[in-house]
């Protein structure tokens, strides 16, 4: 079930490249380099896409997205949402922008994204939930408060959700345990909808 499944198209891996770098130009390039070195299968591909993306923002100026053509692809956008959630994602951290367009966009499982990423399986999970409360954050011009929140099992507790959100494998002990957190715990509630919000609105943006 999370095996390589088929070859993503060259769409596909330019749009992860442009969700990541937030300009036309490079990220047609960091695709087409990719494909040349990529490999036959998709984690291998998506691999090279990502170091890529990378090594294109390791040279460019503080390695934020839209610093070179973001206006031209901001113009492309049809809907004022998608224009919106293009300035938005471009403020997240290069890691985060990796993470959402692996799982949103790409629709790839925890598994394969720590093959992509290079990072441990269980760090995934984390990082998607961070990533869109920073994204939900962003959205509303808002400081990223619900990642600094006073309740004592705020990690255990975005881990299980995120896990739970992309329909990951979890223990019944871990399943249990979030049911009765979140009946009684108001800011993992409201964190747990702003994940939830940041998914349909990060899946609903096309690029024309």
């Amino acid at each position: 079930m999370h095996g390589s499944a088929s070859l993503p198209t060259m769409d596909e891996v330019q749009q992860f490249c442009l969700r990541v770098l937030g300009a036309p130009e490079p990220a047609a390039d960091a695709a087409a380099r990719a494909r040349a070195e990529g490999g036959d299968d998709r984690v291998a591909l998506l691999r090279a896409a990502a170091r890529e993306c990378r090594e294109h923002a390791e040279h460019r100026n503080g390695g934020d997205p839209g610093a070179d053509g973001g206006d031209e692809q901001q113009a492309g956008l049809s809907a004022a949402v998608a224009r919106e959630l293009a300035a938005s994602t471009a403020r997240l951290p290069e890691r985060q922008r990796e993470a959402l367009a692996l799982r949103e966009l790409l629709r790839l499982s925890y598994e394969q994204i720590s093959q992509v990423m290079g990072i441990e399986q269980a760090a995934v999970a984390p990082l998607l939930a961070r990533a869109r409360l920073r994204l939900s954050a962003e959205r509303r011009g808002a400081s990223a408060d619900l990642l600094q929140d006073g309740c004592q099992e705020r990690d255990r507790a975005l881990r299980v959700l995120a896990s739970r959100q992309d329909s990951e494998p979890l223990s019944a002990e871990d399943d249990r345990w979030v049911l009765a957190h979140m009946a009684g715990c108001r800011s993992c509630e409201t964190a747990h909808a702003a994940m939830l919000e940041a998914s349909v609105c990060y899946r609903a943006w096309r690029s024309e």
